[in-house]
């Protein structure tokens, strides 16, 4: 790894990032939220859809973004979503003339972010959960199992 020995605690903040991706779609989903929570799930939303596209992309980045790679041997074929790059940074996680006024607002297209992360998230947690010393941090086993269970049974209207 780039800039930690330490690859078991790494993961667990890329475990972070797939468990707050699932929580946030499944909290969008299940509607009646007001104006403002809804706005601060399609963030949550945003940013962790845009740091999982980044991990999963063969795109270089700077040297202590970390990658599947740097966990184990990355063979899964993900296409880099420049779209939704594009539309998180500039629409949520920075202050631009790109964001949308009242009554602009275009959905996000959820169901087709997350499907596209989801199979990547698959492909990555069943290969890394087959690495004992990643496995040795914290709850990473337990977390791996959770996610490899719940993530395939999502499913949209």
């Amino acid at each position: 790894m780039r800039t930690s020995a330490n690859k078991a605690a790494a993961l667990d903040h890329v475990l972070y990032e797939i468990e707050m991706l699932t929580h946030s779609l499944l909290t969008l989903h299940r509607g009646n939220l007001s104006r403002p929570e809804g706005n601060a799930w399609l963030e949550v939303f945003a940013i962790h859809s845009r740091n999982l596209n980044e991990f999963y992309s063969n795109k270089k980045f700077e040297k202590a973004y970390m990658r599947p790679s740097d966990f184990i041997t990355w063979q899964y074929s993900y296409s880099f979503d420049k779209v939704l790059a594009r539309r998180a940074s500039a629409q949520v996680a920075h202050l631009t003339y790109d964001r949308p006024g009242p009554g602009e607002r275009p959905a996000w297209p959820l169901e087709l972010l997350f499907k596209s992360l989801r199979d990547a998230s698959l492909h990555f947690l069943k290969e890394v959960s087959r690495v004992e010393s990643l496995m040795i941090f914290e709850n990473n086993r337990q977390r791996c199992a959770t996610l490899l269970n719940h993530l395939p049974r999502i499913q949209f209207q």
